[in-house]
């Protein structure tokens, strides 16, 4: 097993790659979990505002 950190602001790219997600904003981890939980039930507002694509 190894790691590998992506950087990107494509998230079907994060989707299709990756097991766990982070998402940074301003420099700050707002959150970090599994990808398919945070995309579908962030639980933090900036978040669920970016996967929506209100802003981004």
């Amino acid at each position: 097993e190894f790691t590998i950190i992506i950087v990107t602001h494509n998230m079907q790219q994060a989707v299709r790659v990756s097991d766990y997600t982070g998402f940074m904003y301003l420099g700050d981890l707002i959150e970090f979990r599994e990808t398919k939980k945070l995309f579908t039930d962030p639980k933090n507002e900036l978040t669920a505002k970016y996967v929506q694509g209100q802003f981004g």
